[in-house]
């Protein structure tokens, strides 16, 4: 792409923040304001950025809902037209609403219904979490997806879509001063309008462990799906890096301790470890979960990972990692978090997802570093200590004709008691 420039808009609202009994509605509303504001019409937003040389894409989570590009630089000018316009006026109709419905429809059965193990991650927080705002899976419920109406949306937009709760990010090649005047060109005449206050997410910590097994029609072998909490990213924030790296030792790579011991006689054949429900770390200030998910083919696999699992925390917990495989696990982690900043959409995305959650730009390039050589094994065992002394979500995957029948709706009362 030569020069080039990334674009970011963070909105302080996600999931986590939609009014009970709209659940869907910021995913919805991101598929609708990524279409365009109406001065993009009717080409729409997308087929203008990528005649310009680039591409668009847009995220909803948890607390916040993100539109980024990346373009040559030449078209900087023209992402900050287009993100001014659609913080000012997207291009919603009955129409575009209906349409966008049906396309989260079809995502909801792709994605969740008929795929195998579509329910990981999102089965997790309902098990481990009590608030509602800690359960949602973003897509939200079919019948509330149907209510929704024009009227509602441009609620939600003049609630949600200020620039006051929004932060604007820039990365590439720029002149700083040059496009300081773009923005305030394109932002400062903005109505400004006072945003809605974000929910009271606080989850009180789990008080016993709790188990599900779900009937997975699509599944092939059985699998096992695991969910701890998360240290708080903020007042415990050397904790939450221990965990970071906690989990790279359990799960990732060649020398992954999960394929040692009980595991191996599970006879996993896909397993991952990871901090945060999309599997990307500090990009939620609320409850979030260490996340493990392992396919196996033996019947007692589930038990055998579990053993496993056990067990190595209670070694790490005892004894210090060693020093060669705790240095190489955090380089490994350090090398693949600097390769992502080497792309400006998503270096964007990044800076401006921890200034949004935590008012921390710079914890983004500084991440790496804090990872590589600031994790000690000490904090590690700490770590491993306290996953091994928590309540936990334990979710089985059980193929249609191999779970006894009654054996998911049991579950699922036993874990509501």
């Amino acid at each position: 792409m030569g020069a080039s420039v990334g674009v970011a808009v963070h909105y302080g609202v996600g999931f986590r923040t939609e009014p009970e009994g709209r659940t869907g509605l910021a995913h919805l509303f991101e598929h609708l304001v990524f279409q365009g504001g109406r001065d993009a019409a009717p080409e729409g937003y997308l087929p203008r950025v990528q005649r310009a040389g680039g591409f668009g894409d847009a995220r909803t989570r948890q607390d916040v809902t993100v539109y980024y590009a990346a373009a040559p630089a030449s078209a900087l000018e023209m992402l900050l037209a287009l993100e001014a316009d659609r913080m000012r006026s997207p291009g919603i109709s009955e129409r575009t609403l209906r349409t966008q419905i049906a396309v989260i429809d079809e995502e909801i059965r792709l994605m969740v219904r008929n795929r195998p193990y579509g329910a990981f991650p999102w089965v997790l927080p309902r098990v481990l979490h009590s608030r509602a705002e800690n359960t949602r899976d973003g897509y939200g419920e079919t019948v509330d997806l149907a209510a929704f109406d024009v009227p509602l949306c441009e609620r939600f937009f003049a609630d949600h879509y200020g620039p006051g709760n929004a932060v604007l990010t820039l990365t590439g090649a720029f002149d700083p001063a040059a496009a300081e005047r773009l923005v305030r060109g394109h932002f400062e005449a903005l109505p400004a309008r006072p945003p809605v206050a974000a929910p009271d997410t606080h989850e009180p910590l789990p008080d016993r462990e709790r188990r599900l097994t779900v009937t997975d029609p699509h599944a092939g072998p059985p699998a096992v799906a695991v969910g701890y909490r998360m240290p708080d990213p903020v007042t415990e924030r050397a904790d939450y890096l221990a965990h970071l790296v906690l989990a790279a030792l359990l799960g990732q790579g060649r020398q992954a301790l999960l394929r040692r011991g009980p595991a191996a006689a599970a006879e996993v054949s896909s397993l991952s470890v990871g901090c945060g429900l999309f599997g990307l770390p500090l990009d939620t200030a609320g409850p979030d979960l260490l996340t493990l998910f392992a396919v196996h083919e033996s019947e007692q696999g589930a038990e055998d990972v579990l053993a496993s699992l056990d067990g190595t925390l209670e070694a790490l917990a005892r004894d210090e990692v060693d020093a060669g495989l705790l240095r190489a696990t955090t380089a490994r982690w350090a090398a693949g978090a600097l390769r992502e900043l080497g792309d400006p959409g998503t270096r964007a995305q990044l800076l401006g997802l921890r200034e949004a959650l935590f008012g921390e730009a710079e914890l983004t390039p500084a991440l790496p570093e804090l990872v590589r050589t600031g994790v000690t094994g000490e904090q590690v065992s700490r770590a491993a200590a306290r996953l091994a002394s928590s309540h936990r979500a334990v979710v089985r995957f059980a193929p249609a004709e191999a779970a006894p029948r009654g054996t998911a709706r049991a579950a699922r009362e036993k874990a509501a008691a």
